[in-house]
């Protein structure tokens, strides 16, 4: 049985609101029960998480072999890991506001750009299965964490996360171009090497040009760019937190006066 994915199809707007929908769900029938049982919910989609992550590698191993993409550096990789870390252990605020801040939206922004998906001639395959529901995982993950408050995070924690991702980011630019130099084949995490086939960052990159020193290829205008925007990004995401923890602290005294 085979499926070709098509941009701003039916399914496609299926894909972008499903995670919305599963994760509001969850909330209302989870809302009113203990603690406990919100945990093991969350604990459950973040094992799902990683068993898809983990299927995806091991099936891209054993059919391309040892490469680039058998390395869960992808920012939708690690945040399979981030938010299962979240659900068992929630007082993880650093790990938490990465996990919102910078993971959901990517996970987000790679269902409504799911442009990549097109090029897969069927995407009833592992890979494309795991593309697919891999990505609706993430963001109905990190919203139900965030309405049942497991995800709590403040501005100083935001400030850390800036600055554990700003040196991965960094890092990424030279393990991108080591990894292409060593399996001669394209390495693109956090989409530091090539902005892929996202629309938004095709455009920000034929704005600069490639340049090279020490052996390392970058183009200064679109990091720039892209560092500019995972900043702004992640503080809108941060301040979206925020106005959940007010409505809730809100309802919470209204009940209280009642």
């Amino acid at each position: 049985m085979q499926m070709q994915f098509e941009m701003r199809s039916t399914f496609h707007y299926f894909m972008i609101v499903f995670p919305f929908a599963l994760a509001i769900t969850l909330y209302i029938f989870t809302r009113y029960k203990a603690f406990a049982v919100k945990r093991h919910v969350a604990i459950a989609m973040g094992i799902i998480l990683v068993g898809i992550l983990a299927t995806r590698q091991i099936y891209v191993f054993s059919t391309d072999g040892l490469g680039p993409e058998v390395f869960p550096f992808h920012i939708s990789h690690f945040a399979n890991i981030l938010l299962l870390m979240v659900a068992i252990n929630p007082a993880r605020r650093v790990i938490s506001t990465i996990a919102w801040c910078l993971s959901v939206p990517a996970g987000l922004a790679a269902i409504i750009f799911a442009d990549a998906l097109e090029t897969y001639s069927n995407v009833l395959s592992i890979r494309g299965f795991s593309y697919i529901f891999g990505h609706m995982l993430i963001v109905a993950t990190g919203l139900y964490l965030l309405l049942t408050e497991m995800i709590r995070i403040d501005r100083r924690a935001l400030l850390k996360a800036y600055g554990i991702v700003v040196p991965l980011y960094v890092l990424s630019v030279i393990v991108n171009n080591w990894f292409t130099d060593i399996f001669n084949e394209q390495a693109n995490y956090l989409f530091t090497y090539t902005p892929g086939s996202a629309a938004p960052l095709v455009y920000l990159h034929s704005i600069g040009s490639d340049i090279t020193v020490a052996g390392i290829t970058v183009n200064p205008v679109y990091i720039l760019s892209l560092t500019i925007i995972g900043a702004v990004v992640m503080f809108l995401m941060y301040l979206l937190a925020k106005l959940w923890y007010v409505s809730q602290d809100s309802n919470l005294q209204r009940k209280r006066a009642n």
